[in-house]
């Protein structure tokens, strides 16, 4: 058994500016079964939180030890400040964010070489803010869009699912959410 007491893991992206980073903090919780037997299974079991308002949980099966990669994993945030992803939406949408609650559940399934992924993501309050230029940004009426999209509450559901190979050099997840995305919006 693994057990991992009020741990912390981070992430950080320089590959843009302004850089993003966060952290998972006071993570708690176990993995029980870590071997490297190809039938093995490994269940994650984690609770953290991204600050104090933004509880996430991990709870799923893996088998990082053995020669074919085994995952599947629900991954729950909630509450998490959307303003901290202004430098995403500056590139992407050309837009900072001025205010936000921002809720996701990602399913992830690795198998076989194959992943199948669901992410449901809930914005909740989104105020875009100030414009910024980017070559990256997408060409549509952004701020239109996403009045759109609110419910009637200034609510936004959205459900965007990611197949693929995990040995085609071209497929990224994150490039293909974006894209959906952008689909959704178009």
């Amino acid at each position: 058994v693994l057990r991992i007491v009020d741990g912390t893991t981070n992430f950080a992206d320089f590959s843009i500016t302004p850089r993003f980073a966060t952290g998972i903090e006071k993570l708690n919780g176990t993995v029980r079964g870590l071997r490297s037997d190809p039938a093995a299974r490994a269940a994650v079991s984690l609770d953290g939180q991204v600050d104090r308002f933004s509880p996430v949980t991990i709870r799923g099966e893996v088998n990082p030890l053995a020669a074919e990669t085994y995952l599947d994993l629900a991954m729950r945030f909630r509450n998490l400040e959307l303003a901290s992803f202004t430098p995403y939406s500056g590139r992407f949408a050309g837009y900072k964010i001025r205010q936000g609650k921002l809720s996701v559940d990602l399913q992830y399934l690795v198998a076989d070489r194959k992943l199948t992924a669901d992410h449901r993501i809930v914005i909740d309050q989104l105020e875009l803010g100030e414009k910024v230029e980017s070559p990256d940004a997408v060409g549509l009426p952004l701020k239109l869009a996403v009045a759109l999209l609110k419910d009637r509450n200034g609510v936004i559901d959205l459900d965007l699912p990611v197949e693929g190979s995990l040995d085609d050099p071209q497929f990224r997840v994150g490039p293909i959410i974006w894209k959906a995305f952008v689909n959704l919006l178009t």
